[in-house]
């Protein structure tokens, strides 16, 4: 590694993209996540003939792969709504469920507007700003055990 950054006319890679994950509570059921990267066509994608529509994850493309309001709108009504709804149902529990998201640009408040009337018993509930360091231990710089 060291020696790579060493070598004249290297630059450091500046490959992003953003994983959007969703589980429930007890971690037994996993929402297929969203996937937001910056070419609707990766290179990678086209040597090895990767099918898009058969992934395990919603694909989607941005410049800077940053998850925008329109893409969490279509994850939340092509994928996450008709997956907790086939859960709920398949476990015989009530059409019942609370969604909690933080304070990011594409969480904006009146999300439930957006949501088909189909998937209307999905309540979204936003963390207070500023605290989703204290309430998510992976953002948390030290652990205290």
């Amino acid at each position: 590694m060291a020696e790579e950054k060493s070598l004249p006319g290297h630059k450091a890679m500046k490959d992003r993209l953003t994983l959007a994950l969703c589980a429930n509570a007890i971690g037994d059921f996993k929402i297929k996540p969203l996937l937001v990267y910056h070419s609707e066509n990766p290179r990678a994608f086209k040597a090895y003939k990767v099918m898009k529509e058969k992934l395990r994850v919603m694909c989607r493309a941005n410049s800077k792969a940053w998850v925008i309001l329109q893409f969490f709108i279509e994850w939340m009504n092509i994928v996450f709504g008709p997956s907790v709804k086939k859960y709920l149902i398949d476990n015989d529990l009530p059409l019942k469920c609370v969604l909690l998201l933080d304070n990011a640009p594409a969480h904006p408040p009146g999300l439930e507007d957006d949501l088909l009337d189909k998937f209307k018993f999905i309540k979204i509930i936003y963390l207070p700003p500023n605290t989703k360091s204290t309430l998510q231990p992976k953002d948390q710089r030290y652990l205290q055990f």
